[in-house]
């Protein structure tokens, strides 16, 4: 989508949030869209992936299931929202990259790290940056969720330490963590996403305004 087309499409969406399509492109957001947070799409069968093969951070990260809330939870929770506000930002390297020499035997996430560190955390950034201007512009049940591991630490310090979240202010869960189907919200909200393939990947983050 080029930026007059998404500048068009915005013109569309409810005008009480389009200062936050705004500021998401004011942050560094590759895309940004609004749809109806009943077009934000659950299924239990995302967070069964988070196990099934078993992702690094499964039972061990402290954002990541089953630390997280449940996907009957977080179903629940959603009916209660009635604005989702869907951003992308860019990596400049493709799932493809995963090949390259030297990344041989290393885990989710340093290959997470290595190869998407930097875009990861800029979503992050963005999305704690978008809940808070809704927050201050009086909607303060907003709430934000990032994409795939959270990449704020070198490692995490795990569930097994005890040990509280370093950064528990600016650490959210992952959109998959909770079962969104991050693909067919997307596709609701006319944006694309390049996984498994040789174009870049785009991470995708979400806030929900009520």
């Amino acid at each position: 989508m080029s930026y007059d087309e998404e500048v068009e499409r915005w013109a569309e969406a409810p005008e009480e949030f389009q200062f936050l399509l705004r500021k998401a492109r004011e942050l560094g957001a590759t895309n940004a869209a609004l749809l109806p947070a009943e077009q934000v799409v659950v299924d239990e069968r995302v967070r069964l992936k988070c196990a099934v093969p078993v992702c690094q951070g499964y039972g061990h990260y402290l954002h990541c299931p089953p630390n997280t809330m449940s996907v009957a939870e977080f179903h629940k929770t959603l009916d209660r929202y009635s604005t989702a506000l869907l951003v992308q930002v860019e990596s400049p390297q493709s799932s493809a990259d995963l090949d390259q020499e030297g990344l041989a035997g290393k885990n989710a996430a340093q290959l997470e790290a290595l190869l998407h560190g930097e875009p990861n955390r800029l979503l992050g950034r963005i999305v704690n940056q978008l809940e808070a201007e809704a927050f201050k512009a009086g909607y303060y049940y907003a709430a934000g969720f990032s994409g795939g591991i959270c990449l704020l630490c070198p490692e995490c310090v795990g569930v097994a330490s005890g040990d509280p979240c370093r950064r528990p202010y600016e650490a959210r869960p992952s959109m998959e963590g909770v079962g969104i189907d991050v693909f067919k919200t997307a596709a609701n909200a006319g944006l694309a996403i390049a996984m498994s393939s040789d174009e870049p990947v785009r991470w995708t983050g979400l806030i929900l305004v009520e």
